[in-house]
């Protein structure tokens, strides 16, 4: 290589590093939709009807994803001049979607039931301003995409058309529409990547309509996307808008109240600001959910050690697994079963021991601050859930509880999940 060729390669190098950036932003939460209930002593009936729907899934062979009980978020722009979302986080599933403006005929006169419920200051975040008054009026719903922030392809001039449609069944409902592609943004930051292919939702099952957020933005592996196409944080990755091929997920601990600040997303480096410098690194084990090996679970005098695949998951609010393994830890710790409800219970102030998890040959403790959960006046619930796992589904889904006491670093790279402590605030 001549001198020449020696100095253009450096100065493309240095304006490479310089243009890769590491970004940090405010994930928001509010509590989910089952901690809702318990509080507004609903969850009864809600348990009934979702088991009637859930036994229709399971004849149909569809997966059993509940996205009811997600409760963190994020903002995203797409299109220029930006248009702005809110959507679910969601390490179990790959695909970006929003609404179209076409979802709806385009009109919106209704707000979601939960703006009423949400302060001032956090429904300007999680619902549109015109439904954020201090009394907010509850209209007739016609359809679930009304409250929702839709997307309009006319007044983006880097909008394309894609033209492939998708249909996504879930147990909240169904999610169908088109694909188009434009330029993505974490709003208030210059991490875009162009070129995304996202989901146009046409039409949304009834039950999103209970949820302030727009839409869902995955976090998975392109393998797991519909159609296989690339999720917006890969493609930061892949088009060099990142330091390093990381994103970390870091949850407050935090109780049955909204709150803008639930935690801190950290795409292209580490988090050194919540997580300890210590990462312990877990080789994949599959690279569509972030899942990997966990060898055992236990909780005073129970213990399992029967080895299961898992996955981390940021949409279910609660843990999945095994349902011996939770009438075990169940109770080890003190916490009961409703069956009326079909949830666990436990006493807010009760003395219970750490669960404990054997992952890669190390246990990780995981306090009864980050699976005692409050749903306001009464008991808290236990933050586990039998999951019964299917086809390549993953036996456990460990969700936000461990979370809470983990902050978990993806390597998009690597393929592999660093667990780092979280730092006493």
């Amino acid at each position: 290589m001549n001198s020449k060729n020696a100095q253009i390669l450096a100065i493309f190098l240095a304006i490479s590093v310089i243009s890769a950036e590491v970004h940090q932003f405010q994930i928001g939460y509010r509590p989910n939709l089952r901690q809702r209930l318990a509080a507004e002593g609903k969850l009864a009936e809600y348990h009934q009807k979702q088991e009637a729907a859930r036994k229709t899934l399971v004849q149909a062979g569809a997966p059993i994803i509940d996205y009811e009980d997600m409760a963190y978020m994020v903002q995203i722009t797409l299109g220029t001049p930006a248009q702005n979302f809110v959507l679910f986080i969601d390490t179990g599933s790959s695909n970006l979607w929003v609404p179209d403006i076409t979802c709806a005929g385009g009109k919106d006169a209704t707000c979601g039931s939960y703006c009423k419920s949400t302060p001032y200051d956090a429904c300007l975040t999680f619902c549109q301003e015109e439904c954020c008054t201090k009394t907010p009026q509850i209209l007739s719903t016609a359809d679930a995409c009304q409250s929702k922030h839709r997307f309009n392809s006319s007044l983006s001039s880097t909008y394309v058309t894609n033209g492939q449609a998708f249909d996504m069944t879930y147990n909240t409902g169904e999610v169908k529409g088109f694909f188009g592609v434009d330029t993505f943004c974490f709003t208030n930051t210059t991490a875009c990547a162009t070129s995304q292919i996202f989901g146009q939702a046409t039409t949304i099952g009834e039950a999103f309509g209970k949820q302030p957020e727009d839409g869902i933005i995955g976090l998975g592996w392109p393998a797991l996307a519909i159609n296989g196409q690339t999720p917006p944080l890969f493609n930061l990755f892949n088009q060099g808008q990142l330091d390093q091929p990381y994103f970390v997920v870091y949850l407050a601990k935090i109780g049955p109240t909204s709150q803008l600040n639930g935690g801190t997303f950290t795409a292209g480096g580490l988090d050194t600001a919540n997580c300890e410098s210590q990462v312990d690194w877990v080789t994949l084990t599959s690279k569509t959910f972030w899942q990997f090996k966990l060898g055992g679970a236990s909780a005073g005098t129970y213990s399992s050690n029967a080895g299961w695949q898992a996955a981390a998951d940021t949409a279910a609010s609660f843990i999945g697994a095994p349902k011996t393994v939770v009438e075990g830890l169940a109770k080890a710790v003190g916490a009961y079963y409703v069956s009326l409800v079909g949830a666990y219970f436990i006493d807010c102030d009760a003395v219970a021991p750490d669960i404990q998890f054997t992952i890669n040959g190390k246990t990780y403790n995981m306090p009864s601050t980050s699976y005692v959960v409050s749903a306001g006046p009464g008991p808290c619930m236990f933050a586990f859930y039998s999951l019964t796992a299917g086809g390549f589904y993953p036996a456990w889904m460990l969700g936000p509880p461990f979370m809470r006491a983990y902050c978990h670093v993806h390597d998009m790279q690597g393929a592999r999940l660093g667990l780092s402590k979280v730092l006493a605030h």
